[in-house]
């Protein structure tokens, strides 16, 4: 084949672009679980140790599809493990348990060096009676009854790929000796799909010592103990009697009819969008923004129940109905071999504006799929029913709130990154929110410029504020609020980033279930290039609005004027009060021009500026919800 120039060329700018994305993009593990910290802000971390049960009998099950964040302590005596919906990838039923480096409490196992590895997290089961039957008398368990512990396990997911020197063990508890032995084992390296895929093992219990009342078994990951690291995902666990069957010499399938995967947003491309933005719209614009199909994703695990079926159910904030749909019994049941994953799609009415708000820019919708007739065929009932929430809130995002990962640009001091956001209606931008990761080494001191541009060809900065710096938040959606100086117009498309100052990364959350790829974008000095490290999507939020004090979705965040200073102008002290309940926990002067000056004692509510000369500068706030704040004063003498 002739190879012309421009083809050349292309190949040149290809490998040009290529090489730029190796060299200065990166994906980081989490060190730690927002999710699980803001859990245990919220729970009674205490209920749980003081639960204890020993009573077990068979069939013990558990898809983790019941509980949230930790496994359900009624068949589990620790909590190690991570429950959620997010890391594995086609799970075997909605809800997995997830192994890493991290510990209950969502930290790290050992920080003391990057290289740490041992046992991580443990899964054990309560005590179950393997002697005596259920229905008592002198009726036993014997090798012969085809006792089995029967589940599916990943590697990686969406996570982080375990080595070849990590592993995963099954061990069995000897209630006589109490003496654990290894019955199972299975190294990290990942093969043939392993990583999206779920596989299954079965472990027969036929050794006399283990066939006792007080019988346990356990999970347990061996990896790095520094992080969410060398992930391990368990899904559908079962120890029971297996029986023979017409087909098959045992019963060894899986028999289920269950959902696999939480609803999606019903909105194209968003999972977020300002009320008042929507129902500016005309009726068919409207339409367009919400999807005309939605997608339910089940299995049929080797039945066939033709008496089910299908109901979507929508509700508003306040609990009444307001759409849904509904499918005959049997309609979406077609004759399938076991564990098939299968879709159902089916329509979305788009009815929301006709139901009232509890705000002016904000509402949400409660989302219901769920199976009919449940009764009709057997398995677990917890997994018949997913929810998610619609929201319609005072920001735009495309992500679904939760960090798989963390996005880094390396070797690129002053390089900028942004994600674009195409505005339905005229607006004032009033705050941005950014999730940053607290992984690795801390970056909480390092400086960034918040930058909004109109354009990126030609570059056309809208606005920008300078000496910030990447706070946390131990929840869910652990967003840090960057409030304005000033409220910035806006309309159409435009682009919300941030440019660092030095070469290292910001830790900025990835979600590596949505993916907006065309949306995002990076340039460390050699113009603009889209993000294709992996699909995903930048945590980005933009909020809009105009008004001074304004409601989030179960937050109640103020601006700059939470922070108060005086006197101003001032001559060798300022004095700092805060209001709306917030708690100062450090403070830095800046120059007008974003230079650091000062760093402040934990603690302190006055500062001495004597030794500053006349001018105007910025005092920076955080406080312990993890909001930035920023206040421009004058000293004068």
């Amino acid at each position: 084949m002739k190879t012309t120039p421009f083809y050349l060329f292309f190949l040149s700018v290809l490998f040009l672009t290529l090489k730029v994305s190796a060299q200065h993009e990166r994906l980081v593990p989490l060190r730690s679980n927002p999710q699980i910290q803001h859990y245990l802000a919220d729970s009674d971390y205490a209920v749980f140790r003081v639960l204890s049960i020993d009573t077990l009998d068979l069939p013990v099950i558990d898809d983790f599809s019941s509980s949230e964040v930790y496994p359900d302590q009624a068949k589990w005596s620790d909590r190690d493990v991570f429950v959620n919906n997010q890391f594995a990838r086609n799970p075997i039923t909605i809800g997995v348990a997830t192994f890493d480096g991290l510990d209950e409490f969502g930290n790290a196992y050992n920080n003391s060096s990057p290289t740490v590895q041992g046992g991580c997290d443990t899964l054990t089961s309560q005590f179950i009676r393997l002697q005596t039957k259920p229905q008592g008398g002198s009726a036993v368990y014997t090798s012969a009854d085809s006792v089995v512990l029967s589940f599916f396990w990943q590697k990686k997911g969406w996570g982080d790929a375990p080595d070849s020197s990590d592993s995963l063990v099954v061990d069995f508890y000897n209630p006589t000796t109490n003496q654990w032995s290894r019955q199972w084992f299975l190294r990290g390296i990942i093969a043939g799909g392993q990583d999206t895929s779920f596989t299954r093992a079965l472990i027969w219990v036929t050794n006399p010592d283990f066939l006792k009342d007080g019988f346990r078994f356990r999970f347990r990951n061996y990896g790095s103990r520094t992080g969410s690291l060398d992930h391990w995902h368990i899904d559908y666990v079962e120890l029971y009697q297996a029986k023979p069957v017409s087909n098959l010499p045992l019963d060894t399938v899986l028999v289920d009819v269950a959902m696999t995967q939480q609803p999606v947003s019903l909105l194209n491309e968003f999972t977020a969008i300002p009320w008042d933005h929507y129902t500016s719209l005309s009726v068919n614009d409207q339409q367009n923004l919400v999807r005309d199909s939605s997608i339910m994703q089940y299995r049929v695990n080797d039945i066939q129940p033709n008496d089910v079926g299908f109901n979507n159910r929508i509700y508003n904030y306040a609990g009444s109905y307001v759409a849904g749909f509904g499918a005959d019994n049997g309609n979406i049941f077609p004759s399938r071999p076991q564990q098939q994953f299968l879709r159902y799609s089916f329509p979305v009415d788009s009815v929301f504006p006709t139901s009232n708000a509890y705000s002016a820019d904000s509402t949400r919708f409660t989302v219901l799929n769920y199976f009919t007739n449940g009764n009709a065929f057997g398995g677990l009932k917890s997994n018949d029913t997913v929810r998610f929430v619609q929201e319609f809130t005072n920001y735009y995002s495309f992500d679904d709130g939760t960090a798989e990962v963390g996005y880094d640009l390396i070797n690129a001091p002053n390089g900028k990154l942004c994600m674009k956001f195409d505005l339905l209606k005229p607006d004032t931008l009033r705050a941005v929110r950014f999730f940053f990761l607290q992984q690795g080494a801390d970056v909480s001191n390092k400086l960034f410029t918040i930058k909004i541009w109109s354009s990126l060809s030609p570059e056309t900065v809208l606005y920008q504020e300078s000496a910030q710096r990447p706070a946390y938040e131990n929840v869910i959606n652990g967003y840090a609020t960057y409030v304005l100086d000033q409220l910035v117009p806006v309309s159409g498309t435009v682009y919300i980033g941030f440019q660092q100052v030095l070469g290292d990364g910001l830790h900025l959350g990835f979600d590596r279930n949505t993916a907006s790829n065309t949306r995002m974008f990076y340039n460390v000095g050699a113009g603009w290039i889209q993000t294709a490290i992996t699909a995903g999507t930048f945590m980005i939020r933009p909020v809009m609005g105009d008004s001074l004090l304004f409601l989030g979705v179960n937050e109640l965040i103020a601006d700059k004027s939470a922070i108060r200073i005086f006197p101003n102008p001032a001559t060798d002290h300022v004095n700092v009060l805060t209001e709306y309940g917030y708690t100062i926990k450090d403070m830095d002067v800046f120059t007008a021009d974003g230079r650091l000056l000062m760093q402040c004692p934990v603690g302190v509510s006055r500062i001495d500026v004597s030794g500053l000369p006349d001018g105007a500068y910025f005092l920076s706030v955080r406080t312990t919800s993890g909001d930035l704040f920023k206040q421009r004063f004058i000293l004068s003498r």
